[in-house]
């Protein structure tokens, strides 16, 4: 959510079941490294070179019940049991507007292929 208010009256409203959305990264990198993996796997990779990432700002304006079937993507909803799951969206469709835009940044990473000499 973009909105600061309706951001933490979801993060208030799942936080009795899921204290946070964020899965961490497969090889330990923190979130505040300024590269993300696959970016860093890539970086120690003896076949790639020239890694970029880039980040690929998004705004869209959804419906609750959009915003909700996203977030029944999220692997952090997904590895909860199915009556904590629905919980936890039944929670964040009471408190959300019936429209609201929604953050749906990107990051990709490039790499070009090592020449094999």
């Amino acid at each position: 959510m973009t909105d600061p208010a309706v951001g933490e009256a979801v993060r208030a409203a799942r936080a009795p079941l899921l204290e946070s959305e964020e899965i961490p990264s497969p090889d330990g990198t923190p979130p505040e490294h300024e590269m993300q993996w696959p970016g860093t796997e890539l970086q120690r990779s003896q076949w790639f070179t020239g890694i970029r990432q880039s980040t690929i700002e998004r705004r869209v304006t959804t419906s609750a019940r959009d915003c909700v079937g996203h977030l029944s993507t999220v692997s952090a909803h997904l590895v909860l049991p199915p009556s904590e799951r629905a919980e936890v969206f039944s929670r964040i469709m009471r408190i959300l507007p019936e429209r609201d835009e929604m953050t749906a940044d990107l990051t990709v990473h490039l790499a070009r292929r090592r020449r094999e000499d």
